[in-house]
């Protein structure tokens, strides 16, 4: 899976998105790891396929109910697509998570999670 997730993540990374979901949906055969979703609705949000995003970073987060990072991608996909009040629904669901390891990354995140909940 790591060959398939890894490759996956450099088509999504040239926009090829389409080829990179089609690897991913492999992917998700044989592997339960969240982040494949997350590159899949990453994907479907560039192609402003948001439905589909949104399923995917759903699925993200009931595959791992502690993660941050889906709530994060999905508040600001629907930031992006002027849903207010569900961008501030995944804002608060991801403020309300316990970071497993505080970094630059997870403060800068919480401090536009809260920019949202300001706006």
């Amino acid at each position: 899976t790591d060959f398939l997730f890894e490759y996956a993540r450099s088509l999504s990374k040239t926009g090829a998105y389409e080829k990179s979901n089609a690897v991913l949906l492999r992917a998700v055969k044989i592997s339960a790891d969240p982040m494949i979703y997350n590159i899949m609705g990453k994907n479907y949000q560039a192609k402003r396929q948001y439905g589909d995003a949104s399923i995917c970073f759903r699925k993200a987060a009931n595959l791992m109910p502690s993660l941050m990072y889906p709530y994060y991608l999905l508040a600001l996909l629907y930031e992006e697509t002027g849903e207010q009040q569900k961008a501030s629904e995944a804002a608060a669901a991801f403020l309300a998570k316990k970071a497993k390891v505080e970094s630059t990354a997870t403060k800068e995140m919480r401090e536009k999670m809260k920019e949202l909940l300001e706006n």
